[in-house]
């Protein structure tokens, strides 16, 4: 009754006071969950007797006298109703309250007169969390008076410049403080605290805290920093906190090598965490001085050196070593640790594994019993684990719960002693090894076994259908990647808690079971890519609702059936590379989440079903190398959309306008069709577009200005078209330097069982996941892309970092005229340039030297003149060069110091008659007359007199001319047919020149 009294009371406060909120009442969606705060409103408005308030979930009451001693009303305020102001005089009644969470509510404030120092009243209130609202400074001093406050929070709210200590002084009993993720620059501790233990200040932007500071903290034993800047003069003054038991330090930039100054005389240190920093080195002989040490995080730096001869192997009483992502050499025995009684966690994944000369000793047994271990070597395969046997250690493990030991290059049977020995498996995790054989299951079931992964092994054989008792919990199971036959097995149906089944890459054959598709309801993620599956890709009957991911691509299918319909949840749905036939199904416009529909390479036909225009958030639309017809729906313009690919099919009519104002679209290939009509000045609009690929349609008109406005073009294929005009210089003004990575956001599933270690205490292990299940959207930026390309002649396929990294140009097989811009040698970045087969005239532009990355160069059937630009030999990574059937003239150049452009043979010059030298067969003559050398006193001009052959010459000249004249004038007729003569000439020479280059002289003004 004690806790429904209180109630009442505060009932009777809400009604006489202005309530919790300043702006608006709540409504009844400002919480996903039932409100605690809702129900004690209710009680306020009605008055209603509410009797089971202490059964309530964000209400804990005194055993004994029913007080209410917990308050839980966080995350109770809806961010969309905007600012929250407390009243905090209606949490009064509650004399008892020991615990009271507000976070994560949008507080701003308090109402005038009504702060934070009425709850001085509440002399048991111990913890106050007030974490992620919009509190600035002015909250500090109205906290001042809560002396009996332990534990405070204000982490995630808007403290801001100098936050000084004696803030604080009124809470004499405070041992805990927590004021990270907020803006403050510096703390300054005039006074000190000395009743406080554990200090958060986590992802703050700067810490200046100056030795004297740290000498008034020194009864200080947490200390947490992660992700924080530090200043210079901290880590030097660290050596007076001595009551030191926690040092967290994660992510703070560190670089240079241990130890820090003073570090190694924190001889009560328990735990140290310097994960994800820039430390480099072997590990210093000081750290010995650390006898203490339970935890140790050295992950994520740039370690070096033998852990078997490292001062770890003296720290006796460590229970969790980490040293993950690094340079250390671990010895796969771990022999140097077997005296180490109490070690219950090694977390040592990408490192270096070295086979020591105590592999093979079976005699010595480890004093330890793990709990969790992980290791992997930094390369598949490197190790030299000759036997390909276990480390002899792990036969002496009983305690395990969660093993992952992948890419040590493992061989043989797998060892079935594991299940055997550890009753308490969780995770057992053996990818990228080399184990053989059938899979064998354990004798006895494993009933707590959650995640089993034996991918990319050489396992053969059917998958056993008593795989289901013996895993009878499974929520992970992957098998990828191995060379497992025969049908999936039926009583896979029964993992009713599966959530993840990976099955892909094998050689599995038949149709989904339909037990599978019933019973497994809470798959989350299927990838069964890869096999040889056939029939429908579903059941008919299907009840996987809770479905996200969908991967059958590259298997036998035939049908997309309408059961898929039910899962409702689908984000990702790849069925590319199967044999679908019939139409696109309209109900997948229903589907409201998904966000990639990949369904290449199969037979698909009809139009896009304009339902597809319901699905908000598309992000990546792949229907290419199918039978669509028709043209894309006007309204399929959703701006969330990154990626359309529909090349190869038999879409028709103008680039429709579906695609206008796609301001994330970064790929658009719509290659291989029959579109026509323009390129319209819209395409300008599309401001993150990276590949626009148009080859192969009936497009005309002129290439748009517009596309100049594209600054994140990487690839342009307009070739195969009807283009006509000059090509616009402005194109020079675009950097094509790849395209941008990482455009498809990923993220990982939290609901699926991976091995991931915390710390202490470590008998809560938590499970989370390492897997993107959105590797195969991620693709599109990533591997396997299937966008293609020609070059010389030859198609290429580009996928993965070499897509993200390739730029070209293609407006070959058009109609195209004028002159080559000369600004296009300012197209450093591209690889590939192809102008060929248009009527382009002019000579080569000799800034085409500049086109340093170039590798491919095609300016063939043009009617290009003038010599081939000697500069064309500095261009180093030039392996294809073509400029056959042109009219161009004189010597090939060659470049002794620059072989490259040497190796390129007569088919890269044939149609120009009168190119010479090596390697076309007509050689270039010498025109040079023969040098003479002459001395300073004599010239000597062989067999003739130079000064008489000029005196004769002149004489004859005027002696020719004057009798020409003597005899038109003496002769009429000889006169008038020798003026008609040159008239007719004169003629002739003008209709020819008109005739025969009036045409390209035309061209080239235009």
């Amino acid at each position: 009754m004690e806790a429904i009294e209180e109630l009442a009371k505060l009932s009777d406060s809400m009604r006489q006071a202005t309530a919790l909120l300043a702006d608006e009442d709540m409504d009844e969606h400002s919480s996903r969950r039932p409100s605690t705060f809702l129900n004690i409103v209710a009680l306020g408005n009605t008055g209603e007797e509410i009797t089971d308030c202490c059964e309530w979930e964000d209400v804990e009451c005194n055993a004994t006298t029913h007080r209410i001693i917990k308050l839980s009303l966080n995350s109770e305020r809806n961010y969309e109703l905007g600012a929250w102001y407390l009243n905090t005089s209606v949490f009064l009644p509650f004399e008892s309250l020991i615990s009271l969470d507000l976070n994560h509510n949008v507080l701003h404030g308090c109402i005038e007169n009504e702060g934070f120092e009425k709850l001085s009243r509440l002399s048991n209130l111990q913890i106050l969390d007030l974490s992620f609202n919009h509190f600035n400074n002015s909250i500090l001093s109205s906290l001042n008076g809560l002396s009996s406050l332990k534990a405070l929070k204000l982490r995630g709210n808007y403290l801001i410049g100098q936050v000084y200590i004696q803030h604080f002084d009124g809470l004499k009993n405070l041992k805990e403080l927590d004021i990270s993720f907020n803006g403050f620059d510096s703390i300054v501790a005039k006074e000190g605290l000395p009743s406080l233990k554990t200090l958060s200040m986590i992802r703050v932007r700067n810490i200046t805290i100056h030795s004297k500071e740290l000498q008034k903290l020194r009864n200080m034993e947490n200390l947490y920093l992660d992700y924080a800047t530090l200043s210079n003069d901290f880590l030097p003054s660290i050596q007076v906190m001595t009551s030191l038991k926690v040092l967290s330090l994660r992510g703070c930039g560190l670089t240079g090598t241990l130890p820090f100054p003073g570090l190694c005389e924190l001889k009560n240190l328990q735990e140290l965490d310097l994960q994800d920093n820039k430390i480099e080195g072997d590990l210093p002989r000081c750290m010995e001085n650390l006898t203490s040490l339970r935890l140790l995080d050295l992950s994520f730096n740039h370690f070096t050196g033998n852990i078997a001869s490292s001062p770890l192997i003296h720290l006796t009483s460590l229970e969790y070593l980490a040293l993950s992502h690094n340079y250390f050499k671990i010895p796969i025995s771990f022999r140097s640790f077997f005296n180490h009684s109490k070690l219950k966690v090694i977390d040592s994944l990408n490192n270096e594994l070295v086979v020591d000369t105590e592999f093979d000793q079976t005699l010595a047994v480890p004093s330890f019993q793990l709990v969790g271990i992980r290791l992997s070597d930094r390369e598949f395969g490197n190790v030299q684990n000759t036997t390909g046997a276990f480390p002899n250690f792990l036969y002496y493990q009983n305690d395990l719960q969660k093993v992952e030991l992948s890419r040590i290059n493992f061989k043989g049977k797998f060892p079935n002693w594991l299940f055997d020995n550890n009753t308490r498996l969780v995770t057992l995790l053996l990818p990228d090894n080399s184990f053989t054989g059938h899979f064998q299951l354990p004798l006895l079931p494993k009933t707590q076994l959650l995640a089993l992964d034996i991918s990319n092994n050489y396992f053969h054989g059917h998958i056993s259908k008593d795989i289901v008792k013996a895993f009878p919990s499974l929520e992970f199971l992957n098998m990828s990647q191995n060379g497992f036959g025969g049908p999936i097995p039926s009583s896979l149906g029964d993992l009713s808690a599966l959530e993840y089944l990976d099955f892909s890459y094998n050689q599995l054959s038949d149709v989904i079971p339909g037990q599978l598709a019933m019973g497994c309801f809470s798959l989350i993620y299927l990838k069964l890519s890869h096999n040889n599956l056939q029939g429908p890709i579903l059941p008919r009957k299907s009840n996987l609702t809770m479905l996200e991911f969908l991967y059958l691509d590259h298997n036998n299918f035939t049908e997309i059936s309408n059961s898929l319909s039910n899962s409702s949840n689908l984000w990702v749905f790849n069925i590319s590379h199967n044999h679908l036939s019939g139409k696109l199904p309209g109900w997948m416009g229903s589907m409201s989440l998904l966000l990639g529909i990949v369904m290449f390479n199969n037979h698909l036909q009809g139009p896009i079903p304009t339902e597809f225009c319901q699905i908000g958030d598309l992000w990546i639309l792949d229907l290419s190398e199918n039978n669509i017809t028709g043209t894309v729906p006007s309204c399929f313009n959703q701006s969330d959309m990154m990626h359309v690919l529909l090349s190869k099919n038999r879409l028709q009519g103008p680039l429709p306008c579906a695609f206008d104002n796609m301001s994330s679209l970064v790929t658009l290939d719509l290659s291989y069709n029959n579109l026509t009509g323009h390129i319209p000045n819209w395409i300008g609009t599309l401001s993150s577009l990276s590949r626009l690929l148009l080859k192969n349609n009936r497009f005309e008109g002129k290439i748009p200005i517009n596309l100049c406005r594209l600054s994140n073009l990487s690839l342009i294929d307009l070739s195969d078209n009807n283009f006509s005009g000059r090509i616009p210089p402005c194109l020079s003004d675009i950097s094509f330097h790849g395209s941008p990575r990482n455009a498809i956001p990923w993220y990982t599933a939290t609901v699926l069982p991976y091995l991931q270690f915390t710390t202490l205490p470590l008998g809560d292990l938590k499970m989370t996941s390492k897997i993107n299940p959105f590797e195969d959207l991620s693709k599109y930026d990533g591997p396997n892309t299937h966008i293609t390309f020609t070059i010389k002649g030859t198609i290429r396929f580009y996928k993965g970092i070499n897509l993200q990294l390739f730029s070209a140009i293609d407006l070959s097989c058009n109609k195209l005229t004028g002159h080559i811009p000369h600004k296009f040698g300012s197209l450093g970045g591209i690889q590939s340039l192809n102008l060929s087969h248009n009527g382009l005239c002019g000579t080569i532009p000799t800034t085409f030297s500049d086109l340093d990355s170039i590798e491919s160069l095609d300016l063939s059937f043009n009617n290009l003149s003038g010599k081939i630009p000697p500069q064309l030999t500095e261009l180093n990574f030039l392996a294809s060069f073509n400029v056959s059937y042109n009219n161009l003239s004189g010597n090939i150049p060659r470049s002794p110091n620059s072989p490259q452009f040497d190796t390129f043979d007569n088919s890269s010059y044939i149609g120009n008659p009168l190119l010479c030298g090596p390697p076309v067969s007509r050689t270039c003559t010498a025109i040079e007359p023969p040098r003479v050398i002459m001395n300073s006193s004599e010239v000597n001009y062989g067999f003739m007199d130079m000064e008489s052959f000029y005196v004769c010459f002149t004489v004859s000249y005027i002696t020719m001319f004057l009798g020409i004249v003597v005899v038109f004038y003496i002769n009429p007729y000889w006169r008038r047919a020798w003026i008609h003569l040159i008239e007719v000439c004169v003629t002739s020479c003008f209709y020819f020149v008109r005739d025969n280059f009036g045409k390209v002289f035309c061209q080239g003004n235009n």
